[in-house]
């Protein structure tokens, strides 16, 4: 398979202030079936843009294929009983290539380009986000369909998605590219051990800096000693001359001496401070729920779920205790999203009612994540304000996830689809609330951000109710799950 070659490649967007790469030189097989990861605003769709001849830049790109970029627009051209039996592959029903693409589902629709994509010859899959609108199912099976291709890059914040169907990680960090053979998690677990070995380093380095520089601070008071005592053995008009000789020689070695030592201690200050790791490492988050009365602020028995009169899901059983996290899973389509919005009261709207038991606590404090943004109007600062939430606590978690400062005051309809969901997940972890209710929150957020957001929740003694189809978070944060059948 053709090697694609990288070298010296420098790039940065007109007006910024840091190049996104800098002198980057890497090769890549093209047979690989590669992962592309690293933090949102590293440049990963970036890169996919260089690689297509998209972008001007310094260096030089050569051996790149003919690529086709997930998702597409425009179908590559292909036979039809091969995108048949790649969506058979898929587990899916092969009539969606010939239904209008707004009547198809989001995953009938990511699978129908996959296979396009997977059933033409000659071309190098470019593949951006393809579990966004997937469920556990059906991440699951694409992910087994893509484990047994060759040759694509991929970029997915999934870190299950990722690890099946991946065997080359290529991530870009702060300080540059890393490529390994091995998978995302690997890649992941053997940084974790590096950055803590390196943390550990730079505590040490500080420590023999402030040595360092007490002594540079000693030693200039000694100095200015030796230059005060010159000046008081030496009084206007002293007759003592051959004294007046000695004090001075004496004062003169002594500064000599001052300022080899100032000059020595200066370069030791460098030397450590070269040392010094610039580690992909920032303030942690934190989440302080408040705790309700009730040990049991909601039960939910034999209940059935009802839009507009027509139900959607039945016989749910559910009993959210004081400090329990619950994973809502099942099928796209079988009404998780539904009773989310129910329990956080924006079911009359959308013509949501139920059937059967319920008990919601009384003044029950409800902070909700949904899917729409719709809710969100005017400036980011006036939303804040408005929820009762810390200007800077907001302001820093907007900024992990990729904010500029320049964005923190932007109105939130100049903001993406993506930048809208990272408002509404950092209100609500500035809210102190009895239950939160999160609907699918990790969309758009990248790896680094979802391990910070599990590790807050899974530490915390919050009461959560969420649907999320990343297994990796939902096995790590959930106390239980509730499954729901169409």
């Amino acid at each position: 398979m053709p090697m694609i070659t990288i070298k010296d490649l420098t790039f940065g967007y007109d007006g910024s202030e840091n190049n996104l790469f800098n002198n980057v030189n890497v090769t890549i097989d093209t047979s690989w079936k590669l992962a592309l990861a690293g933090r949102n605003g590293r440049g990963k769709t970036t890169f996919f843009k260089l690689l297509k001849g998209e972008l001007q830049y310094a260096g030089s790109i050569t051996g790149v294929p003919p690529t086709v970029e997930f998702p597409m627009e425009e179908f590559p051209d292909s036979e039809e009983w091969r995108v048949r039996k790649e969506l058979n592959l898929m587990g899916a029903d092969p009539d969606i290539m010939w239904r209008p693409m707004e009547t198809l589902s989001g995953g009938e629709r990511t699978k129908l380009m996959l296979a396009n994509l997977f059933a033409s010859d000659g071309i190098y899959p470019l593949i951006d986000e393809p579990t966004n609108h997937l469920d556990r199912l059906g991440r699951a099976k694409v992910a087994e369909y893509l484990s047994q291709k060759e040759g694509f890059i991929m970029i997915s914040h999934d870190r299950d998605f990722l690890d099946h169907c991946t065997d080359h990680t290529l991530v870009i960090t702060r300080s540059g590219i890393e490529l390994v053979n091995a998978t995302f998690s690997t890649w992941w677990d053997n940084n974790e051990t590096r950055m803590q070995s390196e943390q550990a380093r730079n505590a040490q380095l500080k420590k023999e800096m402030g040595s360092i520089e007490a002594a540079m601070k000693k030693n200039a008071q000694w100095s200015k000693k030796a230059e005060g005592d010159k000046s008081r053995n030496n009084p206007k008009g002293a007759e003592d001359h051959f004294r007046r000789a000695f004090e001075a020689k004496k004062a003169s070695k002594l500064m000599s001496l001052s300022k080899n030592l100032e000059n020595r201690n200066e370069r030791k200050l460098e030397e450590k401070q070269s040392l010094l790791k610039d580690l992909e490492r920032e303030q942690t988050l934190k989440i302080t729920g408040s705790e309700h009365h009730d040990r049991k602020p909601i039960i939910l028995k034999d209940l059935s779920v009802l839009r507009y009169g027509e139900r959607i899901a039945e016989n749910i059983n559910l009993t959210l205790e004081r400090g329990k996290k619950i994973s809502l899973q099942g099928p796209n389509g079988c009404g998780k999203s539904t009773l989310i919005k129910y329990l956080a009261g924006v079911a009359e709207e959308e013509g949501i009612t139920v059937e059967g038991d319920v008990h919601i606590a009384k003044d029950l404090k409800i902070s909700y994540v949904g899917q729409d943004t719709s809710s969100l109007k005017g400036s980011l600062y006036d939303i804040c304000a408005d929820r009762g939430a810390d200007k800077t606590q907001f302001s820093t978690i907007l900024v992990k996830m990729g904010f500029t400062g320049e964005m923190l005051y932007r109105e939130v309809d100049a903001l993406s689809l993506g930048q809208k969901k990272f408002v509404m997940l950092a209100l609500s972890l500035c809210e102190q609330a009895d239950v939160y209710l999160w609907d699918e929150p990790l969309n758009y957020i990248d790896v680094y951000m979802r391990k910070e957001i599990e590790r807050l929740v899974k530490e915390s003694e919050v009461t959560m109710l969420f649907v999320e189809h990343d297994r990796a978070f939902a096995e790590a944060v959930a106390d239980e799950e509730c499954e729901i059948n169409l």
